[in-house]
């Protein structure tokens, strides 16, 4: 003869109570959620090193390039709904991590409002080969959000663009959506 089935544990509340335990919690868990104030980035300027040995002095084009690389990036990350970015007040100087460095970039960052600092390097390691590298640092805890290399293939405005629109969406997926 089978056991009676019999419920674990025995609810005795009115039907309508359920509808509102279910609007506190759901208005809780909103009150949380929204409580968190959107992360607020800086975004410093990427540097720039050259190791491919080119006997044709590039400088010049390199200079423009790595000048739009950074703005498309900014335009990028400042179109992320998720975020809030606020410049730096060294932004039309070299304003990287190698000049004035990342102590001052931090203060910067700080003093802008932000709560985490993004740069990097672009790296012209050969004639066709180059490499973007970047970090995310958060400015209130003191710690790294994330760290990664993107490899790009090309030396002219168009690879430099299509590198920095991908870095935007690396950024996106790899760093603030982390948060």
């Amino acid at each position: 003869m089978p056991y009676p089935v019999r419920p674990l544990y025995r609810f005795s509340c009115r039907p309508h109570s359920w509808l509102l335990l279910a609007g506190l919690a759901a208005a809780t868990l909103s009150a949380t959620t929204s409580a968190k104030p959107p992360p607020t980035l800086a975004a410093a300027n990427f540097a720039f090193k050259d190791t491919s040995g080119e006997v044709k002095d590039q400088t010049a084009d390199h200079a423009r390039r790595l000048n739009a690389l950074n703005e498309a990036v900014r335009h990028g990350l400042a179109q992320n709904k998720t975020i809030k970015t606020v410049p730096l007040a060294c932004q039309n100087d070299t304003c990287n991590a190698a000049e004035p460095g990342l102590e001052a970039l931090a203060a910067d960052a700080k003093k802008a409002g932000a709560s985490h600092l993004l740069f990097g390097e672009v790296h012209k390691m050969s004639t066709l080969v180059g490499w973007i590298k970047y970090a995310m640092v958060d400015l209130n805890q003191n710690t790294p959000v994330c760290e990664r290399t993107l490899s790009y293939r090309g030396d002219n405005d168009q690879a430099w663009q299509h590198a920095a629109k991908f870095a935007v969406r690396d950024i996106e997926s790899n760093c603030i959506n982390r948060q």
